[in-house]
C-alpha cells in the first residue's frame, strides 16, 4: 500500500485513500502488538486443540495468508478459519512414514511411538509430538511472515510514496 502523508490536502482531496492507508498501518501495528503474544502462547501449547485455538485467534486479529486459509486439499479444509473444527485440520504427510490424519485421529493416537521405522526416528518419540512439532512450526513460521510484512510495510524507507497535489511549474 502507497504511503499517504496526513495533510490538509489529502485530507480534502483524498479522504477515501488516506482513511484506507490509516486503517491499514492500525492493521499493521496490532498485528506487530500481538506477536510476541502468539509466540508465548505456540511455546506454552500442550496439545493439538489449543493450537487450533490459537491459529482461529490469530486469523481474528489479522495475522492472514494463504498458507494459514481455507483449501480444500490443504491442511486446513474448511470454509471458514474462525468456526473451523478438529476434524477440519489434516496433519501429517510431510514428515517420512507418516500419512496425512485430521485432529480427532492424531489426539486417539497420542501414546503411539515411532517405534521401528527406518527412518531416522528415535523408536521411542511420540508420533503425536512430531504432529503437534509439524502445526507449532507451521503457525510460528507464518505468524514470522505475517509480522515481517507488517513491519515492513510500516517502518521501509523504500514505501515512502504520497498522493499529494502535482505542482506546476
Amino acid at each position: 500500500m502507497k504511503k499517504i502523508r496526513d495533510n490538509w490536502w489529502n485530507r480534502i482531496f483524498h479522504k477515501k485513500a488516506l482513511k484506507e492507508y490509516k486503517a491499514y498501518r492500525k492493521q499493521c501495528s496490532r498485528i506487530i502488538g500481538w506477536y510476541p503474544q502468539l509466540l508465548q502462547d505456540l511455546k506454552e501449547a500442550k496439545d493439538l486443540s489449543t493450537l487450533l485455538s490459537i491459529h482461529k485467534h490469530a486469523w481474528e486479529i489479522g495475522y492472514q495468508n494463504k498458507n494459514l486459509a481455507p483449501c480444500e486439499w490443504g491442511m486446513f479444509r474448511t470454509n471458514d478459519i474462525p468456526n473451523m473444527i478438529p476434524s477440519e485440520v489434516y496433519l501429517g504427510g510431510m514428515y517420512t512414514g507418516l500419512n496425512t490424519y485430521n485432529i480427532p485421529y492424531w489426539e486417539s493416537h497420542k501414546t503411539e511411538t515411532w517405534g521401528c521405522n527406518g527412518y531416522n526416528h528415535n523408536s521411542e518419540d511420540l508420533l503425536y509430538d512430531t504432529i503437534m512439532k509439524q502445526y507449532r512450526d507451521h503457525l510460528k513460521s507464518n505468524f514470522r511472515a505475517i509480522n515481517d510484512e507488517a513491519a515492513n510495510q510500516l517502518f521501509s524507507t523504500s514505501n515512502k510514496y504520497e498522493i499529494q497535489r502535482k505542482r506546476s511549474h
